[in-house]
């Protein structure tokens, strides 16, 4: 018996389905005593049966042991991975302990008999539970480095895995230890039209997290005409914005975003514009006319460039007798250091032509995000105002770098966009969208408030505050009557207001900040300084500015009285004098 449970063993690590179900029905005792829930112990890093069976795919074994047997594919080896995860790793991730002749099929055919055996694991009920309920397959679970089963069905370029996966309700924003989702391990592995399928599906789906906050929001005032933003909903309403103008305008997305940005994210604006004159459109915003796409294709499609690519090493290596040998080769030279571009570096083909080697590419794009002009970047070339598109810089940059471009681009999102305000409280990274009252567009549609010519607005974090001025919330007051409020009241004395009502109080604490601080040059906010020099830089807006005459601070130098005194103000100070000397006379 020992050696019989051996080989079966042994059958099942090396993949081998044949033998092992040629040794479990021909031995009564074994199909009598093995429990597929077993571990194999530490040195099988405690796989039981079951995980064996799911990880070379075995469906015949594998529908035995799960409807048979009692097995339960919710059993965790020491990696914390199920049946599921080893399933869904596919030949080409999994590494087998102690398999000898490991079994590769074409990956169709490998797809398709595990999307069988994801079925059977899908179907399976366990025992049931005090609700009423049956134990199900945990189709999210997470093992030791985060990753859900999902996560490695993508990695594999199992497309109808991923189908079943994602039919049954699989996370698509999970993200591992890497912060790393499902689509981003398909793109990492070089299945670009898997990871287009998932990047389209999450855009027009919404997070479980999202869906019960704004349910919670809804259920408070459902007549608000405004909502709060979380950076992850501020940039799906981007997403959301240029795929559905895309869509509209025939255009591949990076076009559409250009479009978007250059008349400020306003669709109406942009169909205005498109329909006048769509050449002269596309040139001010810095992109080329688009194509009609080929038959069968749509907008998301990207449209390939209209001049010949460079020769790439899958040219050079070809078999083809009649390919040119390497020195007839045209090398491409970069236009920035003037050298050589290998034919073996990856190309960065722009649309207007231009061509520049990877690390000019590399270190140009990166000067331009540190500068903080993520969102109009220019092809280097001399006077071309070709926008470089998003691909390229992300194919390029680190993913360090990448990710400080992507926080630029949601900060020109919103500041371009009338329709957006961030929340002004100091570390707050919420926004607030103005949506139009009887229709559910996701656009940047402006709206003014029926009535009120202050609307105070929360961001979600109750933060309340004036949507026109972004100062202290003074609804129904208006802007320049709460000014000239709080000018009054700087006018008055503070022993003035002693012993009087909290309201009264109230106004002396903003007598005492009209008096102790000034408003930043840029945001307005209220800043006070309590020592050093006059270089002053707001918390909130990280501008740099004069503290004695609330100019840009590089305007000012040692020519300008340096950091303890400043000139500019005093020569300001004499014009007016001079000025009000002629008005006079």
């Amino acid at each position: 018996m020992g050696n019989t449970t051996t080989k079966f063993r042994k059958a099942l690590i090396n993949g081998d389905e044949n033998l092992a179900c040629q040794i479990y029905e021909s031995n009564p005792q074994l199909k009598e005593t093995l429990d597929p829930n077993t571990s194999y112990g530490e040195t099988y890093q405690h796989n039981t049966p079951l995980h064996y069976a799911a990880r070379h795919g075995m469906n015949r074994i594998l529908g035995t042991f799960l409807f048979v047997r009692d097995g339960n594919p919710n059993k965790r080896n020491v990696h914390n991975e199920t049946s599921m995860h080893l399933l869904c790793m596919g030949p080409q991730i999994m590494i087998s302990e102690g398999a000898l002749h490991p079994r590769l099929t074409r990956p169709s055919e490998d797809d398709c008999r595990r999307a069988d055996c994801l079925q059977m694991i899908l179907k399976w009920k366990g025992a049931k539970l005090d609700e009423g309920q049956y134990e199900r397959a945990a189709i999210d679970a997470v093992d030791n480095k985060k990753n859900t089963p999902l996560h490695y069905a993508a990695a594999s370029g199992m497309k109808t895995c991923v189908e079943l996966l994602v039919k049954h309700g699989g996370d698509l924003f999970a993200e591992n230890e890497n912060k790393d989702t499902p689509c981003d391990c398909a793109e990492k592995q070089h299945h670009k039209e898997l990871a287009l399928n998932l990047e389209s599906r999450m855009v027009f789906s919404r997070d479980p997290e999202a869906e019960s906050i704004e349910a919670e929001y809804a259920a408070l005032d459902k007549k608000e005409p405004y909502e709060g933003l979380r950076l992850q909903d501020l940039r799906r309403l981007k997403d959301m914005l240029i795929v559905e103008s895309a869509d509209m305008l025939q255009a591949p997305l990076f076009t559409a975003e250009a479009l978007l940005r250059a008349h400020d994210w306003d669709r109406e604006k942009l169909l205005e514009a498109w329909m006048s004159n769509p050449e002269n459109c596309c040139q001010r915003s810095g992109v080329q006319m688009p194509t009609p796409p080929p038959s069968g294709y749509n907008a998301w499609d990207t449209l390939p460039s209209p001049r010949t690519p460079r020769t790439t090493r899958s040219s050079v290596t070809s078999p083809d007798e009649n390919s040119p040998s390497p020195g007839d080769i045209e090398t491409a030279v970069c236009d920035i250091c003037m050298c050589n571009i290998s034919v073996f570096e990856d190309p960065v083909d722009m649309p207007c032509g231009h061509d520049f080697c990877r690390a000019c590419w590399e270190a140009f794009l990166n000067l331009k995000i540190q500068e903080g002009e993520a969102h109009n970047i220019f092809c280097p070339a001399y006077d071309c105002f070709q926008l470089v598109p998003v691909d390229i810089i992300e194919s390029v940059v680190s993913k360090e770098m990448d990710k400080r471009y992507l926080q630029f681009d949601i900060k020109a999102f919103v500041e371009n966009n009338p329709a957006i305000k961030w929340c002004p409280i100091p570390g707050c990274e919420r926004a607030v969208r103005l949506t139009r009252q009887g229709s559910n567009s996701t656009g940047s549609d402006t709206l003014s408030f029926p009535m009120l010519k202050a609307p105070a607005v929360d961001c979600g974090k109750g933060h309340l505050f004036c949507w026109e001025c972004l100062g202290e919330a003074h609804e129904p007051c208006d802007c320049q009557t709460w000014k000239d409020w709080l000018q009054k009241i700087s006018e008055m004395k503070p022993e003035e207001l002693v012993g009087v009502s909290e309201a009264y109080e109230d106004a002396a604490n903003c007598l005492w900040l009209l008096t102790n601080s000034k408003p930043c040059a840029n945001c307005k906010s209220p800043i006070q300084k309590n020592e050093g020099c006059n270089h002053m830089q707001c918390a909130k807006c990280k501008y740099d500015f004069c503290w004695i005459c609330l100019e840009e601070w590089k305007k000012h130098s040692s020519s300008t009285g340096g950091y303890y005194r400043c000139t500019r103000y005093e020569v300001i100070q004499h014009v007016e004098e001079q000025s009000k000397e002629m008005t006079v006379e």
